[in-house]
């Protein structure tokens, strides 16, 4: 949220929508990074709560700019926001994975 205010130049409507966001779109890639074994449903959900998200910034025109929305300057900053938050997780993951392997990856 820090991250968002330094970001935004105090512009509450952008700061609400790069936040939350950034927010949706980290937690679909915490859920992706720990599913093992990736099924249909699996993928549909996380597509089709994307695109819900996506469909519900238009209805709700109180909480989000559209025209600052659809910019790229408003995915840059989620972009960064999502890297930044989700980057580090990635690698505690990825070395936990190196350091203590899963008993099934052993005995192969």
């Amino acid at each position: 949220m820090i991250m968002s205010l330094v970001l935004f130049e105090n512009e509450f409507l952008n700061i609400v929508a790069i936040s939350f966001t950034a927010l949706i779109v980290n937690e679909l890639i915490m859920v992706a990074l720990e599913i093992t074994t990736w099924h249909v449903y699996m993928i549909a959900a996380e597509v089709v709560t994307l695109f819900l998200y996506m469909v519900s910034m238009a209805f709700l025109p109180e909480y989000f700019d559209l025209s600052f929305v659809i910019t790229t300057r408003f995915a840059w900053k989620v972009a960064l926001i999502v890297a930044i938050s989700s980057f580090p997780l990635y690698l505690i993951k990825f070395a936990r994975s190196r350091l203590r392997p899963a008993t099934y990856t052993k005995l192969a």
